[in-house]
C-alpha cells in the first residue's frame, strides 16, 4: 500500500551542493574469493587458493587465453572495463576483513620465496601471489589510485611505518631501497590514501578493540605516520555513522584524520521462504538508510570540529557499500551473488544519496569491484556485466565532473516492510520516486541538467512533471532507462544484455513517464 500525492519534480540549477568528487564510483579489491585469483589475476591452479571453505568450479583450472591478458599478467577484460567504461578513479585494498591479519611484508619480493599463510578472516589459505608492488604495477595499468589499509589487527605501528616507508620512501633507506630492488624502479609508489584499519569494532575481525581503545591507538598511529609522510591523507575507522563508536572516534580523532570511513550494505533477503513477499521492498528502499547515516555523521563531524576548533574540512569515505543478501553471497561460495534488476535498482538509490550528500561525501568505494557481491563475474575465458553495473556505469558517465543542485520531489511512499527496518519509523516511509541531479558545464560552455530518477514502486508508473527552475525550457531530452518486465530477471552466461540500458531522444514536454521498477537518467541541455 501506498500513499497517493500527485507526483512532481522540480529542479533547482542555482541551488547548488557542491561538485560530485569522482571518488565516489571508487572500488574496493580484497584476498576473497574468486577477486584477486580470477578476477584481476587469471585463473589457475597455481595461484588461486582452493581450500573448502574457499571453493572453486572446475573450470577455475581452465588456463586463461594468453590474449586474455596483459603483457604484466593482469586479465585485460576486466581491467578495460573498469578503466575504460567505469573509469575508476580510486581502488581500496587489501581489506575488509582480510586486512586485519595481512603480514604485507610476505607480498614482496621473489614470488618463489613469499610464504603461504593461513587466511583467518575468510577462511582458507593465502598465496600471496598478489602483494603491494603487483597491486601498484596493476593501478598503474589501469590509471587508477591506490587506497591502502593497514592492519591495525595483528600488524604493528612499526610494520605500518615500515609498509609506508617502501611505498613512499624517496631517500637512501633500508625499506626504500628494497622496494627499488624488488621493482626495479626509482620512482615511489605514492600511495596518498592510508586506512587506520577496517571495521575495527566488530566482533568478527582479528583484535576487536573497544572505541577509546582504538581512538587511542589510531591518534599514536596518525602522529607517527605524519613524521614518515606528511603528505598523506589518513581516514578513520568508523561504523556506519550513526554509532556511539563514530561518536567517541571522531571526537578523538578529529584533528588528526582526513575523512572518517563509514559501511553499510543492504538488499538482504527473506531469511525463510515465508517472508518471500517482503524481499522486493527490503531490496530497493534500504539506501535510504545509508543518507541517514551520513546526515548523522556529518552532525557527529562537525559536532568533534567545533570542539577541538578544527578549521579543516572532514569528509566521509563510504568505503565499503553495496548491495548484498548474506543469505546469497556466503564465505561459502566465495561471496558470489547473481543481481537482479531489483538489485540494479538498489544501486542507482545508493548513487543518488552519494550526490545528494556531495558535500560530505568524498569517497565511496563499491564492495566489491570484480566477482564478489561485485558488478562483474567472470568465468576463465570471459566476463558478464550484471545488472548492477548499469546504474555505476550511467552515474560515472553523466554525473560525474558535475555539480549536485537541489531536488524538490512529491511522490507516493512505501509503507511495506524496508531493511534496516528502523528506516521507516525513524526517518520516514521511503518514497517510490528517488532523485538526483547535478548541472554540468562542457569544455565549450555547453551547460545541461543530468536527473537521475529511480522508480522504486514494484507495480505503478508515474507521469511526472519535471521542472526546471530560472531556464529556458529544453527542446530535447536523451533519455537512459534501465527497464524490464520482470524485476527478478537476472543477466549470465548466454543473456549477458538481458537487463541493460535503452537510450533514445525525444521532444522535450516538461513531463516524463518513469515506468514501474526502472531507472532513468535524463540529460538536458538549457540556457
Amino acid at each position: 500500500m501506498s500513499a497517493h500525492p500527485e507526483p512532481a519534480l522540480d529542479v533547482f540549477p542555482s541551488a547548488t551542493i557542491a561538485p560530485v568528487s569522482p571518488l565516489i564510483f571508487s572500488g574496493f579489491l580484497e584476498h576473497l574469493g574468486r577477486c584477486i585469483y580470477g578476477g584481476i589475476l587469471p585463473a589457475g591452479h597455481t595461484n588461486f587458493p582452493y581450500t573448502p571453505r574457499n571453493p572453486c568450479s572446475e573450470d577455475q583450472f581452465i588456463e586463461t587465453p594468453k590474449e586474455l591478458l596483459t603483457e604484466e599478467g593482469f586479465r585485460k577484460d576486466v581491467l578495460e572495463v573498469l578503466r575504460d567504461e567505469l573509469g575508476t578513479p580510486m581502488v581500496r585494498w587489501p581489506g575488509g576483513n582480510y586486512v586485519s591479519s595481512y603480514k604485507w611484508k610476505d607480498g614482496i619480493g621473489s614470488l618463489e620465496e613469499r610464504k603461504r599463510r593461513p587466511e583467518l578472516a575468510w577462511g582458507g589459505e593465502e598465496s600471496n601471489l598478489f602483494g603491494t608492488d603487483e597491486f601498484i604495477a596493476w593501478c598503474r595499468v589501469a590509471r587508477i589510485e591506490p587506497y591502502v589499509v593497514l592492519n591495525m589487527g595483528t600488524g604493528t605501528l612499526e610494520e605500518a611505518l615500515h609498509w609506508i616507508e617502501y611505498c613512499n620512501g624517496a631517500g637512501d633507506t633500508y625499506y626504500a631501497n628494497l622496494r627499488r630492488k624488488n621493482t626495479g624502479k626509482d620512482e615511489p609508489h605514492n600511495v596518498k590514501y592510508w586506512g587506520l584499519g577496517n571495521e575495527v569494532w566488530g566482533e568478527w575481525q582479528v583484535g576487536q578493540q573497544t572505541a577509546s581503545a582504538y581512538a587511542t591507538k589510531a591518534r599514536q598511529w596518525a602522529h607517527a605516520i605524519r613524521l614518515i609522510d606528511p603528505t598523506v591523507k589518513l581516514v578513520g575507522c568508523g561504523e556506519t555513522g550513526l554509532n556511539h563508536w563514530d561518536g567517541v572516534v571522531l571526537d578523538e580523532l578529529v584533528d588528526k584524520v582526513d575523512l572518517h570511513s563509514i559501511h553499510l550494505y543492504t538488499g538482504f533477503g527473506p531469511r525463510d521462504r515465508s517472508q518471500i513477499d517482503k524481499e522486493y521492498g527490503r531490496a530497493v528502499y534500504g539506501p535510504d538508510a545509508a543518507e541517514y547515516s551520513i546526515e548523522i555523521c556529518k552532525g557527529l563531524i562537525n559536532k568533534a570540529r567545533v570542539a577541538k576548533t578544527i578549521s579543516k574540512p572532514i569528509t566521509i569515505a563510504f568505503d565499503e557499500y553495496g548491495v548484498w543478501d548474506e543469505t546469497v553471497g556466503t564465505p561459502e561460495n566465495g561471496l558470489e551473488q547473481f543481481y537482479n534488476l531489483a538489485d540494479a535498482l538498489a544501486m542507482a538509490s545508493w548513487l543518488n544519496v552519494f550526490v545528494r550528500q556531495a558535500d560530505i561525501v568524498e569517497m565511496a568505494c563499491i564492495a566489491q569491484s570484480v566477482n564478489v557481491i561485485s558488478p562483474l563475474i567472470t568465468s576463465p575465458t570471459g566476463l558478464f556485466r550484471q545488472t548492477i553495473y548499469w546504474p555505476l556505469y550511467l552515474f560515472s558517465r553523466y554525473m560525474r565532473g558535475g555539480v549536485s543542485i537541489r531536488v524538490s520531489l512529491l511522490s507516493p511512499t512505501f509503507a511495506g516492510e524496508t531493511l534496516p527496518q528502523w528506516v521507516s519509523s525513524v526517518k520516514g516511509q521511503p518514497k517510490d520516486l528517488d532523485a538526483s541531479a547535478v548541472l554540468h558545464t562542457s569544455e565549450t560552455g555547453q551547460k545541461s541538467v543530468r536527473i537521475a530518477v529511480v522508480n522504486r514502486s514494484e507495480h505503478s508508473a508515474y507521469t511526472v512533471p519535471v521542472r526546471i527552475a530560472f531556464v529556458s525550457a529544453p527542446k530535447e531530452v536523451k533519455a537512459h532507462e534501465l527497464w524490464h518486465e520482470d524485476v527478478k530477471e537476472q543477466n549470465g552466461w548466454g543473456k549477458e544484455n538481458e537487463v541493460s540500458v535503452k537510450t533514445k531522444r525525444a521532444a522535450w514536454t516538461g513531463k516524463w513517464t518513469f515506468r514501474e521498477h526502472s531507472f532513468t537518467l535524463l540529460v538536458l541541455d538549457v540556457v
